[in-house]
């Protein structure tokens, strides 16, 4: 398998790491009431354990997994990655689901203008009018323009955007400063700053960090944990062996797999609009592959 074929499939592993973790979401916040930040401590906790118990397999656990080539752009990355995170919640807190989804898919085109701004790599239009291709996919998907737009905070806008931005920065920092470092050091660190927001929130708040002794919602952060782990490090390793122009696109794959979940585990039937916006999505990917090589 070529570079870029790599660089792709990784992608694609990654958001589809990603993609599973939502259901895994829904089926928790459906079943326990738990505080964003108390949801964020344990998340992270479950991701701490799974990227300690990868790095006993690929490294032997040594001291040298703390240790960083560069490691400032390592705290830049983790800062970017809680940023992304807190985003998360103002959007989610304020804006329809929708509306949070078509904003924080807008990251793909904000990679890819990065990209060719840092001169990572040279503009291919026909690329970006691939990239923008999916992006309306997104758009016909989720019916953007048949929904109630009135009373649309501004800080869930901004929180949107900053999801799309902050996740395409992490990328870019991946990509252009962290070509050779080790993925599950960068994530490792993430997680731990993550884990130390969390703690000082909670603390602040006063907030009691029991959980519960329910084994469902135990397996199902558990799960989360391990998905958002493996997704974490496929993300970084697409940007290290893969053309930005080439990887970002592979986001819109969540569309997909958030379809055909809703088909098979939410007996949810997708309207006309959700298979062509679909359809357009996958043909966008295909041909942006098929580009790419």
């Amino acid at each position: 398998m070529s570079l870029l074929h790599k660089g792709i499939f990784l992608s694609f592993i990654s958001y589809t790491c990603f993609a599973f973790m939502d259901v895994v979401n829904k089926f928790l916040f459906s079943s326990v009431e738990i505080s964003f930040f108390s949801y964020m401590f344990w998340l992270d906790s479950a991701i701490l354990i799974t990227l300690l118990i990868i790095g006993l397999f690929t490294s032997k656990l040594s001291l040298d997994i703390f240790k960083t080539k560069h490691t400032f752009w390592v705290f830049v990355r983790s800062l970017l990655s809680v940023g992304n995170t807190l985003c998360s919640l103002v959007a989610i807190s304020h804006l329809p689901f929708h509306i949070f989804y078509s904003l924080a898919f807008m990251q793909p085109i904000i990679a890819t203008l990065l990209s060719i701004v840092l001169f990572i790599e040279k503009a291919n239009f026909k690329k970006i009018a691939l990239i923008l291709s999916g992006f309306i996919g997104v758009i016909i998907s989720i019916q953007l323009w048949d929904m109630e737009h009135s009373g649309f905070a501004l800080i869930g806008i901004l929180g949107g955007l900053g999801i799309a931005i902050t996740g395409a920065l992490s990328g870019i920092v991946v990509k252009k400063y962290l070509p050779q470092e080790n993925t599950i050091t960068i994530a490792i660190y993430n997680i731990l700053l993550s884990i130390l927001v969390a703690t000082i929130y909670l603390g602040v708040i006063g907030e009691n960090l029991y959980l519960t002794d329910n084994f469902k919602t135990i397996s199902l952060i558990g799960m989360g944990g391990v998905l958002a782990a493996f997704g974490m490090i496929f993300f970084m390793l697409s940007y290290q062996r893969g053309a930005v122009q080439s990887i970002v696109s592979m986001q819109y794959i969540q569309i997909i797999w958030g379809v055909l979940f809703g088909i098979l585990l939410f007996s949810t039937i997708p309207s006309i609009y959700a298979i062509i916006g679909v359809a357009i999505i996958m043909v966008a990917n295909y041909i942006n592959i098929k580009i790419s090589e």
